[in-house]
């Protein structure tokens, strides 16, 4: 079952049948629960989205452009690896050093929750100064671009593998972020289901280590002394008492993204009158089309929660409602049919360092806008490597001396 849902040639098929549970099917049910509010809208949006990701994944627009006819950089597997994990180190122990405090060591001293959620606010988004471009510079490493140096390093069976997923783990428990050791995670699993990783690294147990790791890091965001009690509400609110760390997985998991986007709607509709923003969401959009940023996600924020201390809660929604909200109805089929174009770039490619990557573009479309995920998650410049880069069969040494028998995945990019 794994290795059909991994698999990159159903993609699409995946992710559309993932969009029809969780926003078309999941909103209708909230409406039925709770009243219509704009679970409708959400909906309706989410069948338009399906269907445009459908037809997109069966279009050869972009078939061509990976042809190994295409001339390419040749860039040594060595090199990559490098230029990779070297800056992020680098950043690691910077953000580390300077960090007012480590949330999850403030969490095992028995901080509250509410000043816990602080501190991993204050870990990367509240910077100020020079400091306050961490947070690209991590969502940019880490994104896209790390996920696919890990997927090439096991391929390789380097030495080095096992060290640098370590000590990624361990930034990635640091500040508590619950979903972020995932970008880890996820191409192992697509490699363990393939049969990469040999017979000791199933799919199974790789699942397990996931889940007990995720469990961990929930248990150390919400753990410590009560801060403010939990509220008493429905399933589909942002009231609702999540009891215990496994069932505020599953709230987070299957309730706030449908609520997010009805609320995103209500916000858009109500407080600025439907009026399409044009691409002023993206500070980069903005500042290149010299408009000024409206910064959406917070404002949705504010009014689910209240705005946190720091000023900077985002409450992010699955891509079409940024399509939406920016370009109109337009915007989602187009988008959608785009998303559905880069879907079928991973199935057609013979690299499956880069095919490993594919779940984490969907996981991140599910919950996040699709402009983000492109620019500043790293993604557009994956894409670019995969049509231009031509990755050297050249390895990193054992620790022995002696190079790993398994090459490296060559070429990065598409097939004809």
């Amino acid at each position: 079952m794994l290795r059909f849902l991994l698999a990159a040639k159903h993609g699409w098929l995946v992710f559309v049948l993932a969009l029809a549970a969780g926003y078309v099917v999941s909103p209708l049910v909230a409406a039925y629960i709770v009243g219509p509010g704009y679970f409708e809208l959400v909906a309706r949006m989410g069948a338009v989205s399906c269907l445009s990701i459908a037809i997109g994944a069966h279009l050869p627009v972009l078939d061509s452009l990976g042809s190994r006819r295409v001339p390419r950089i040749a860039l040594p597997a060595t090199a990559l690896w490098l230029l990779a994990w070297l800056p992020f180190f680098i950043f690691a122990f910077m953000a580390w050093g300077t960090a007012e405090k480590i949330p999850v060591i403030a969490s095992l001293q028995g901080a509250d929750r509410d000043t816990v959620a602080v501190l991993r606010e204050q870990f990367l988004k509240a910077r100020t100064g020079w400091q306050s471009g961490f947070v690209y510079v991590n969502a940019m490493m880490t994104g896209a671009i790390l996920p696919y140096a890990i997927a090439s390093m096991f391929l390789a069976r380097s030495s080095w593998r096992w060290p640098v997923v370590g000590f990624f783990l361990v930034f990635a428990t640091s500040f508590t972020e619950k979903a972020f050791f995932l970008k880890a995670a996820v191409p192992l699993l697509y490699l363990a289901s393939t049969g990469t990783l040999g017979q000791r690294f199933s799919t199974g147990r790789i699942v397990t280590a996931t889940l007990a790791v995720l469990l961990a890091v929930t248990f150390a965001a919400r753990s410590g002394t009560p801060g403010e009690a939990d509220l008493i509400g429905d399933f589909f609110s942002t009231q609702y008492a999540t009891g215990g760390p496994i069932g505020h997985l599953i709230w987070r998991a299957f309730a706030v993204p449908v609520v997010t986007a009805g609320d995103s709607l209500r916000v858009f509709l109500e407080d600025f009158g439907g009026r399409n923003f044009n691409g002023a969401t993206s500070s980069f959009l903005a500042a290149l089309l010299g408009q000024e940023r409206v910064e959406f996600e917070r404002l949705v924020f504010a009014a689910q929660w209240g705005q946190n201390p720091t000023g900077t809660g985002s409450s992010n929604s699955v891509y079409f409602i940024e399509a939406f909200i920016n370009w109109g109805w337009p915007g989602v089929v187009v988008i959608s049919g785009v998303i559905g174009l880069l879907l079928r770039s991973f199935a057609r490619s013979n690299d499956e360092a880069y095919r490993a990557v594919w779940p984490l573009l969907c996981f991140g479309l599910y919950n996040a806008g699709f402009i983000g995920k492109m620019l500043s998650n790293g993604f557009i410049l994956l894409f670019l490597m995969a049509l231009a880069v031509r990755v050297v069969n050249n390895r990193l040494p054992t620790a022995g001396g002696v190079a790993p028998s398994t090459p490296v995945p060559t070429p990065l990019g598409l097939s004809t």
